[in-house]
Parts: structure tokens; sequence; C-alpha cells
């Protein structure tokens, strides 16, 4: 069944562009960017204070670990969590944590341990004032079929989360298409979670008979997004489009013209090494050196990918992973996102009735907007009254991502 609602089965405008709803991503935008807590990361060292909080949304630090009794090992992120937290909600960025990831272990835990880490998540949460939980289960013992137990596994673990986190704060969870891993994931988790984050990268890899292509290339994700076959396990086909959040990466893939394995390079890489190292056009995408075929995610495919979310009522895009985008002003994919999407400024005050009494200068919210006001005093006059719209200067839309002061 459908989660996004056409007039009729999947038709030609919805595999294309559909329209956008009310709660879509034209106003405000998520630009998500998960931060990895681990020693060397893939890219180098990427200081906290150096997160472009004026870009970003919301920061996902990654990971938390589960144990099979429920308890988490948090060392790596306890390293990082409240520095985080203290410069992005100082600059109106959201901060939630992330637990699993990939290879991590989570069908060793019974529906009790399962429990048990959701208190566990929940009380993380609120000890350090995060603003939500992300949910990255990505442990199956099958793929490529239905694997009812352990969809439910999960289901059951988001619901509880949900009902269990404040219900201001936000749960995620991260999920992959196609029928491989994809099929693993269960259709109703949108009915708990806030988020849907669609992985749209691995489409290529080191396996037999894998293409040799961008493992995000447009072709894959459009298709991810909107082919109606069941074996693609379409994120139109599962989930609301307007909780389905689209998965950029900036680290790439480079395939051996002979034998050999593949390789993953970052954005920073892709940059120092082809772009300028060799002289290349970054929007190329692709280029042979040393007996390999790299590809790489250029700035006209992010816009491709960032009209595509803006034009057809997603909230937005996640970036997996902060550390690899390159260090050159002139060459960072972030701010290619950050100009197509750009973040929505902090709420103001709610506008309140009298006997409230505004002054001109004052700024106000009202309906998703700040409102300055021109002719004050005022009270008893919101803005877009009838006869006053001339009362107040329209600043544009807001949106204030901090859930938990």
């Amino acid at each position: 069944m459908f989660k996004l609602n056409c007039i009729a089965a999947l038709t030609a405008a919805c595999l294309g562009t559909i329209a956008t709803s009310a709660v879509s991503a034209e106003s405000c935008p998520r630009v998500e960017g998960f931060y990895s807590t681990w020693d060397y990361p893939a890219g180098g060292e990427l200081d906290v204070r150096d997160l472009a909080t004026d870009q970003l949304t919301h920061i996902i630090v990654a990971f938390a670990y589960p144990r099979s009794d429920g308890t988490m090992d948090t060392t790596e992120a306890d390293r990082y969590i409240d520095d985080i937290v203290a410069h992005a909600h100082a600059n109106n960025t959201g901060v939630m944590l992330s637990v699993g990831g990939a290879g991590v272990d989570f069908l060793s835990m019974d529906a009790k341990a399962r429990s048990n880490l959701v208190d566990n998540l929940v009380a993380y949460a609120e000890l350090h004032k995060l603003d939500g939980i992300d949910v990255d289960w990505e442990d199956w013992s099958t793929y490529n079929q239905p694997n009812p137990v352990e969809s439910a596994y999960l289901l059951n673990l988001v619901k509880e989360l949900r009902e269990k986190l404040p219900q201001h704060l936000e749960v995620s969870v991260d999920v992959q298409a196609g029928g491989w891993s994809g099929i693993n994931f269960h259709k109703d988790l949108d009915e708990y979670a806030d988020i849907i984050r669609f992985m749209a990268y691995d489409y290529t890899g080191g396996w037999g008979g894998s293409p040799k292509n961008h493992h995000a290339a447009w072709e894959y994700i459009h298709g991810g997004l909107v082919h109606p076959a069941p074996w693609s396990q379409s994120m139109i086909t599962k989930y609301e489009v307007a909780k389905t959040s689209l998965g950029i990466p900036f680290y790439n893939k480079s395939f051996p013209l002979g034998s050999g394995p593949v390789k993953t390079l970052t954005a920073r890489e892709i940059v120092d090494v082809i772009v300028k190292g060799e002289g290349i056009d970054y929007d190329q995408g692709f280029y042979e050196l040393d007996n390999y075929v790299h590809f790489w995610e250029t700035p006209e495919l992010l816009k491709t990918k960032t009209d595509f979310v803006s034009q057809n009522g997603y909230p937005g895009i996640f970036i997996w992973e902060l550390h690899q985008d390159s260090r050159d002003d002139d060459y960072k994919l972030l701010d290619v996102i950050a100009q197509e999407l750009p973040k929505c400024q902090p709420c103001a005050q709610q506008w309140q009735p009298y006997p409230s009494v505004y002054s001109t200068g004052d700024v106000v919210s009202f309906e998703g907007k700040n409102w300055e006001v021109n002719g004050g005093p005022l009270h008893g006059v919101a803005p877009q009254t009838l006869g006053h719209a001339h009362r107040y200067t329209d600043l544009g839309a807001c949106k204030t991502y901090v859930l938990n002061n």
C-alpha cells in the first residue's frame, strides 16, 4: 500500500514529479550530518567547533553500541557529546545520538534486553539534553527475503522508544532500499518514527556482478525512491514522503581496471588527489588513475538530488559523514547543499494576543515565519490581520531545531 496519497495506483506523475505537500521541505528543509566519534575517522580530524552549524539543522553523533543485555557502550560518544550539544544548541542546531551502525549486533538481545536498551537511550537523551535518538539497525540473519520476526524486533524497539522518549523529542530510523537489505525494514516504521533516513548509497561495491559505477548514482537513487516494483522496496511504496530524508554520501568507490579490491575514497581525497592533483573538473564524476576508475559525488549531482527533495515534499537530506568533506572552501560539498537547501532562521518568541503589547522593531513568530513590527504599539493585532498587513514586515520562514533546552 502506498504511503503517499496519489490519486490512482502509481501514475506517471507519481513516478516523476510529486506534488509538494503542505508539510514539505520548501520552507525549512532539514540538512543533517552524521559525526563519527571514533579515532582516526575517514577524512581526518574535524574539530567540534568547526561543525558548520550555520548550515546544518541537525548533528547526529555516531555511535552508541548496544550490548546483549541492553546496556550501552558510549565511550566514544561521551568524549564529544556535551561539547557538540553546547556548540550546536547555541546555534539553533539539534543533536541526536545514533545507536548501532553497520556490523553492530542487535540480534543477541532478547525482548527484555531491547526494552532495557530503550530505557538507557531515553536516560542518555535526558542527561545530555539531546533532541532525539536515531536507530541504525543493520543486523539481520537473512537477506533478499522477508524476515518478519526480525523486522518486528526493530519495529517494536522503535515503537517502545517513541512511547518512552518525551514526545517533543524525535525518533529516527536509518533504512536501506532494494530487495537485498531493504526488505528487512518493516513498512510500519514511519508510524512511530518522525524521520526515516533513506541510506541512498552503496548500490555498487566489491561483490561479484556489481556494476562499475558511482555507488550513489541518480538512476539508483531515483529508483530507490519511486520505483513501483515490490522488489525495489522503494521509499514511496513503504513510507510517507514527508518523513523520508535522502542520504548523501561524502565517500566514494573506486574499481580496479584489472584485479584488485574496490577502494573507498572520501570527498576530501577525491579533491586533493584527482580534482586538484590531476586538474580534473569536479563535475566530471569519474576518472581513471593508477589502474582504477574512480567515481564520486559531484556538485551537479548534489543539485539534482536537492532539487528533487525540495520539489517533491521530502523533509531534506542527511550526510554520511561530515569528516569526509573537503577542507578547501572552493570544493566543500556541504556548501553546495546549503546553497540549495538553506537553513532557516530560528523562530522569535511566539506572537501572543492582548494583553501583550508590541513596539516598533519587535520581532515575533507567527505561523512559521518571523515578523517585525512596523507601527507600534500593537496589542491584539496579529500578522496578516485583514487591514493591518502594513503593520508587520515578513522576515521569512523560521524553524527552531533545538527541542531539548
